[in-house]
């Protein structure tokens, strides 16, 4: 009888843990969809690899022939700008600068900032602008939506005016969710610019080595702590002392997008548990009538949040001080803190002022690589958010060169901070926005072949 009863019970907990509900069940539903679409538009990113290559070879060849004064710019966003320059597994020469006549250009179309109200015009007056600087000399690289430039009748006119254009792959109307007022909120712009815009310059190192150039990547501090290669090199463009056989054109970008779906991957796995409880404590920090402060560090993320999108949700209070200012607001025991970085440790000076995010009372949810901070760092309420980025940050590896390109932080650390964003507006009275899987993949699969055969038709 006993056996009989205990095999009855070992059955019934064995159904119950292959139970749908208990296998699929996800504690961040809304982050989940959020980070979906994400992976849905890196591989559609991917598909247009043989033009990222195509852009990357033009903008090689303009810097080889030298005919700028910095060479390479970044104009549209100032936060792509920052991502790009003196940072680890980024090519030397570039410092931050938008480029003028004669320069390759990385143009960011169509992020709208949230004082703009009449988007069009908006787009007009960068295309006009965009259109000086081709023009003038330059080598002009759009990254823009399709969709979005499709809906005011403007996509023509840019792919015209541009020397290549890069479909970010991002909706219509940049935001994976509607809220009660009916705004599109919850933006995927800014992560897919910067994973095209990582691809594109992985691309441009390769396209370099077929013309018998070398370029010079940073190495990141963590792994050069001497600075022995920056003494070396120091603002050097080109090696002069070494050398790579020339790479095939798709292999690197692709590469890059890999790495980038692999550490997501880890992200959604590995660190779920902790974003959903993340998103839960600032959802009952909002109940009790408390604070959610938002320290952004990093050198992509300051750009985007506080409200500065049109498509942000603005559920976060910026903290942008370093607390020296006794004047100025922390957080109280009500309150509680969501700190974005790196690599930085937890609680460590390089946040501000010793203790200042932790006068929270309801604690830190520290995002960042999770390899410089132990368990013993940080305390009660505390959550570690790891990003799972490789030590050093890039994620393109090439043979017989001693440098990791691509770094991968500054994407998915946005991507994180907008996955908990997510789940607080679906987890309230936001709405899913309907987005068909297939007919994304269908538009803009047609949309890539037609770009490609006009391309075939200009190169006959």
């Amino acid at each position: 009888m006993r056996r009989a009863v205990l095999l009855f019970l070992l059955s019934m907990a064995l159904m119950l843990t292959m139970s749908p509900s208990v296998l699929y069940a996800d504690e961040a539903p809304h982050a989940r969809a959020y980070l979906g679409q994400l992976n849905t538009r890196i591989q559609l990113v991917g598909a247009q690899m043989p033009k990222i290559s195509r852009a990357a070879e033009q903008a090689a060849q303009a810097i080889v022939a030298g005919r700028g004064d910095c060479g390479f710019g970044v104009r549209g966003d100032a936060g792509l700008a920052n991502e790009l320059s003196n940072r680890g597994g980024a090519m030397l020469g570039y410092d931050g600068r938008a480029g003028e006549s004669g320069d390759v250009i990385l143009f960011v179309l169509g992020l709208v900032p949230s004082d703009v109200i009449d988007t069009r015009a908006q787009l007009i007056k960068q295309i006009d602008e965009l259109q000086r600087l081709e023009l003038a000399g330059a080598t002009v690289i759009v990254i823009g939506s399709s969709a979005h430039l499709h809906s005011y009748g403007l996509l023509d006119g840019v792919k015209d005016t541009c020397s290549v254009f890069l479909d970010n792959a991002v909706p219509a109307v940049d935001g994976v969710f509607v809220d009660e007022f009916g705004r599109a909120v919850v933006p995927m712009a800014t992560v897919l610019n910067a994973a095209v815009a990582w691809a594109f310059e992985c691309e441009m190192f390769s396209a370099l080595t077929r013309l018998d150039k070398l370029p010079v990547v940073r190495q990141s501090f963590e792994i050069d702590t001497r600075m022995r290669r920056w003494q070396r090199y120091g603002s050097q463009r080109f090696h002069h002392d070494r050398w790579l056989d020339p790479i095939p054109p798709g292999i690197l970008g692709q590469a890059y997008l890999n790495g980038l779906s692999e550490v997501l991957l880890d992200i959604g796995t590995a660190s779920w548990r902790s974003i959903a409880r993340t998103a839960h404590r600032a959802d009952r920090t909002f109940a009790a009538g408390g604070t959610v402060w938002l320290r952004a560090g990093g050198r992509y993320l300051p750009y985007h949040v506080g409200g500065q999108l049109s498509a942000d949700p603005r559920l976060f209070t910026s903290l942008s001080h370093d607390g020296s200012d006794a004047g100025l607001a922390v957080p109280g025991k009500n309150d509680f803190v969501i700190a974005v970085g790196e690599s930085e440790t937890a609680g460590s000076y390089e946040w501000g002022e010793p203790e200042m995010l932790r006068k929270a009372g309801r604690g830190v949810a520290w995002i960042v690589n999770g390899y410089n901070t132990q368990r013993r760092d940080l305390h009660r309420r505390e959550t570690l958010i790891d990003l799972w980025a490789p030590f050093g940050d890039g994620v393109v590896h090439v043979e017989d060169y001693d440098t990791a390109l691509g770094p991968v932080t500054g994407v998915v650390g946005e991507a994180v901070m907008w996955m908990i964003a997510a789940e607080m507006v679906g987890g309230e009275n936001g709405e899913l926005a309907r987005m068909d899987r297939m007919k994304i993949q269908a538009d803009f699969t047609a949309e890539n072949a037609e770009g490609a055969e006009k391309d075939k038709e200009n190169q006959e």
